[in-house]
């Protein structure tokens, strides 16, 4: 097959590193350097838009003949075969890979509605307060920051790889893979809501005022027919509405509970969590879609307060189809992330920060379906690479080369899960853009737990010359979160530049948002 020659520079970087350390004759990549345009490359060209710079941080993780000096045969799709002279030995880089199987990864990158780190992030910045590294989760930046791709047919899921050649790393791919679900089915399925609030002495101020505010955004989306329960917590539980049908929007009875909340006392949130899936649970409704909404800052003082116990109390509900959301009031400086983000992990479900009562009405009004809606659960995502390759550095949740390693996650409609990482060659020489790469994704869906499958199968070379869809903007999403995890002058700095490279008008609300806010750092 006849590919374009796109990629000439990443060739002549390719020859330089045989002639270098393996020894191909010269003239074939003189050869090469003297084709015309429709001559194909020794590699796919990128399609889209050049990288600034190296990669980010993120988590680290050939043919060959004998002596003949005679020149192989012409390849079957005629792409550029590298040659060795010696021994059919393989590259050094390349000594104990295995070349007979593929390289296989399972790929997590949190629940797609997970997105508290880049708000309360945002929250920090934007009072000239330097976030902790260790509460970037860029897989969150990617939830948070939408990227654009087209929705799959409705009770589907769509595969969208792209790939691009790392600057001046001729080794190195940057690889994101977008599962991109279906847009909400109107009408939506009947919901039973259970509200859990925290009340306590902490909540008083700017965490009660979202507090209110996200229930009331919440409201705004409900039918008639809905079910909900609220229940309140502090020092002690209170069951506010329970079983309670909904008349359609801004029912009345949330809005009257709502407008009677008061905050005092102390924080028991593992017996408020309990009291809040005890109601759940005795009003679960099959065919529903049956959801707790926690809503605290975070600041358990009274009872188990210890991260992992309380999450605990969560775990098993989501066998049962109660899904958990968890939302973070803040304020900024108080908000607890030791407390919520390991609840809801283990607890199966999102986890969204509010930094102003605007961004309650954001993500529960605008972001409802994204936010409080299912498409797939139990998602799990494998790829399967050509042998020479591993993952240099993953910007999801985690991954592993064994699947029940890795925690299944669910995808909300109109979303997708973003799988970002750097892959990296035991040695040039040996990527060839015929090698297969192919795509699976495995899902259950919500209400009948249903196992569906979506699978695509494409070559390196197809990828390398395919047009970028969302990899440019997920390029800069991810550098600026990875700048925050090592801040300097200088990573925050090439962060702002590649995001104005990338947008230079700042038409984009996104970059707007995140050549601002890298302004901001204290560092920067």
């Amino acid at each position: 097959m006849k590919r374009s020659s796109s990629l000439s520079f990443v060739f002549s970087a390719l020859c330089a590193a045989w002639i270098g350390g393996l020894g191909l004759g010269l003239a074939a990549c003189a050869a090469d350097e003297s084709r015309d345009d429709t001559s194909p490359p020794g590699l796919g060209g990128s399609g889209g838009s050049g990288g600034a710079g190296g990669e980010p941080g993120g988590s680290t993780g050939g043919t060959t003949s004998g002596g003949n000096d005679e020149p192989p045969p012409p390849h079957p799709d005629d792409t550029l075969v590298a040659v060795f002279d010696g021994p059919a030995t393989p590259p050094t880089g390349c000594m104990g890979v295995d070349p007979s199987e593929p390289a296989t990864f399972f790929v997590s990158a949190d629940d797609s509605n997970s997105m508290a780190s880049p708000v309360h992030v945002r929250d920090l910045l934007r009072l000239g307060m330097e976030p902790f590294p260790s509460e970037i989760r860029t897989h969150e930046f990617l939830n948070y920051y939408r990227i654009q791709y087209p929705a799959a047919p409705s009770g589907q899921l769509s595969l969208f790889p792209e790939l691009e050649v790392v600057a001046d790393a001729p080794t190195k791919l940057y690889f994101q893979v977008a599962l991109r679900s279906f847009n909400v089915i109107q009408p939506r399925k009947p919901m039973n809501i259970t509200f859990l609030v925290d009340t306590s002495g902490s909540m008083q101020g700017p965490g009660l005022t979202r507090a209110k505010a996200t229930v009331l955004a919440i409201a705004s989306q409900l039918a008639a027919g809905d079910l909900v329960g609220i229940v309140t917590w502090g020092a002690e539980n209170n069951v506010l509405l329970a079983d309670h049908v909904v008349t359609g929007s801004n029912d009345p009875a949330i809005l009257s509970v709502v407008d009677a909340l008061t905050a005092s006392g102390g924080t028991d949130l593992a017996s408020g969590l309990n009291a809040g899936y005890d109601l759940a649970q005795k009003h679960y409704a099959p065919g529903r879609l049956n959801r707790v909404v926690l809503i605290s800052d975070g600041g358990a003082n009274v009872g188990v307060t210890d991260g992992t116990r309380i999450a605990m109390a969560a775990a098993d509900a989501d066998k049962e189809g109660i899904y958990l959301l968890g939302v973070a009031t803040g304020p900024a400086l108080t908000h607890n992330d030791g407390v919520m983000d390991p609840l809801t992990d283990k607890g199966r479900g999102a986890y969204v920060y509010l930094d102003s009562v605007e961004e309650a009405s954001r993500m529960f009004a605008e972001r409802f379906d994204e936010t409080m809606d299912i498409a797939a659960r139990s998602v799990s995502v494998e790829f399967k690479l050509p042998w020479y390759f591993k993952i240099h550095k993953f910007y999801g949740e985690e991954y592993a080369t064994e699947k029940p390693e890795v925690e299944p996650q669910h995808l909300a409609p109109n979303d997708a899960l973003i799988f970002s990482q750097v892959l990296e060659a035991c040695d040039a020489s040996v990527i060839n853009p015929s090698d297969p790469v192919t795509i699976r994704a495995v899902w259950t869906t919500p209400i009948t737990y249903t196992k569906q499958t979506t699978e695509v199968t494409t070559t390196l070379g197809e990828l390398l010359d395919a047009q970028k869809m969302g990899l440019p903007k997920g390029k800069v999403i991810v550098m600026y979160a990875e700048a925050l995890k090592r801040p300097s002058k200088k990573t925050l700095t090439a962060a702002r530049d590649a995001a104005l490279a990338y947008d230079p008008e700042l038409a984009d609300p996104v970059i707007a948002e995140i050549v601002s806010l890298l302004e901001k750092h204290p560092q920067f």
